[in-house]
């Protein structure tokens, strides 16, 4: 129970390291010895801003082709993953019945 709580901390840890954006650079003008921080400034958000590509019906076929696809492969690993963790769950308890009788 301890390594599955320490390995959950381990991931939440990492994923907020790597989705959390800092706000923060290095000015590369400053000397070599001496690091600045330096707040970026906030671009403002331009009320009108363009709604983005146009797709085709034939590109957003694709593209929900594709998803699906990712979905599907994704649910695969998934499934590996869990029949992985039984088959060893249950070949280490019939291990340890077989040690202690």
């Amino acid at each position: 129970m301890k390594r599955v709580v320490a390995r959950l901390l381990l991931v939440a840890a990492f994923m907020l390291l790597v989705a959390a954006p800092t706000g923060i650079s290095v000015s590369a003008s400053a000397a070599p010895a001496s690091v600045v921080a330096v707040q970026q400034p906030t671009p403002t958000p331009n009320p009108t801003a363009p709604t983005g590509p146009n797709l085709t019906p034939e590109q957003q076929s694709d593209k929900a082709k594709q998803k699906l696809f990712i979905g599907i492969m994704a649910a695969m690993l998934l499934a590996i993953v869990i029949v992985g963790r039984s088959t060893r769950r249950r070949i280490r308890r019939k291990k340890q019945g077989a040690v202690s009788s």
